[in-house]
C-alpha cells in the first residue's frame, strides 16, 4: 500500500472521530405547570454545563453534589394563591441515568431545586411557554380530542356578554369559572381534564 493511500485513511479515521457528537451524561427538561398560568420550560445539560438556565454551570455544580434535588425534589408548602402552585416533572439523564420525577410545590426559592438552581419567579415567567387556546359556544358542550389541549392550556367563552377563560386543570377532574351575583344570571365555564386526555369544555347559564 502506497504511503499516499495510507495517509488518506489515517486522515479520514481522524475526520470521522472528530465529527462524533458526545451526549451530555447530564441532559434534564424541567417542565412546570400551573392551571392559571401555563406551562413553563427549562433544560440543563453538564459537562460541559448548557441550557438556559442563568447560570448552568452553578446548576450542574448543585446537581452533581445534591442529586436529590432532581431525583426525589423536596416540594415547599405555603398558602399562596393561584399562581403559587406548580406541577413540576424532571425528565432525561443525570450523570447518564435516566431521571423521570415529579413534585407539586410553592415556586419559591425556599424550594431547595429552585433555589439551587437558581430558577425563581422571574426566571420562571421568562420561560413561560405560548399557550394553546380554544374557544367553546354558550350551550354548545364540546370535546377536544387527546393532545389539542395541554395541561396549563386555555379554554375562552364569550356568553351574555361576560368573556371566561379557564385553564385546563393538571389531574383528572374538572375546573370552572364564572361570574354571577344578585339580580344578574350566572354563568359558568367549566373544562374537564379526561383520563384519555381529551378535554371537555361547557359554557352555559347557572352555576351546574
Amino acid at each position: 500500500m502506497s504511503r499516499l493511500l495510507v495517509g488518506l485513511l489515517v486522515a479520514v479515521t481522524l475526520v470521522g472521530c472528530g465529527s462524533r457528537s458526545v451526549k451530555p451524561s447530564t441532559d434534564l427538561t424541567f417542565l412546570a405547570v400551573n392551571p392559571s398560568v401555563g406551562r413553563a420550560a427549562f433544560h440543563l445539560t453538564c459537562a460541559p454545563p448548557g441550557g438556559d438556565l442563568g447560570n448552568p454551570a452553578r446548576a450542574c455544580a448543585a446537581v452533581a453534589a445534591h442529586p436529590r434535588l432532581v431525583t426525589s425534589p423536596k416540594p415547599f408548602t405555603c398558602m399562596g394563591g393561584t399562581f403559587s402552585w406548580w406541577d413540576v416533572t424532571i425528565t432525561g439523564r443525570l450523570h447518564g441515568r435516566e431521571v423521570h420525577t415529579h413534585a407539586s410545590t410553592c415556586w419559591t426559592p425556599q424550594m431547595a431545586m429552585i433555589g439551587r438552581l437558581g430558577i425563581g419567579w422571574e426566571s420562571l415567567r421568562a420561560h413561560l411557554l405560548p399557550r394553546r387556546r380554544e374557544a367553546v359556544l354558550p350551550s354548545i358542550p364540546k370535546t377536544f380530542p387527546s393532545g389539542a389541549l395541554r395541561p396549563g392550556d386555555l379554554v375562552t367563552c364569550t356568553i351574555l356578554g361576560h368573556k371566561l377563560e379557564d385553564g385546563v386543570p393538571i389531574e383528572h377532574l374538572t375546573s370552572s369559572n364564572g361570574y354571577g351575583g344578585t339580580g344578574v344570571t350566572s354563568v359558568t365555564l367549566s373544562v374537564t381534564y379526561n383520563r384519555d386526555g381529551s378535554v371537555t369544555a361547557s359554557c352555559h347559564t347557572g352555576d351546574a
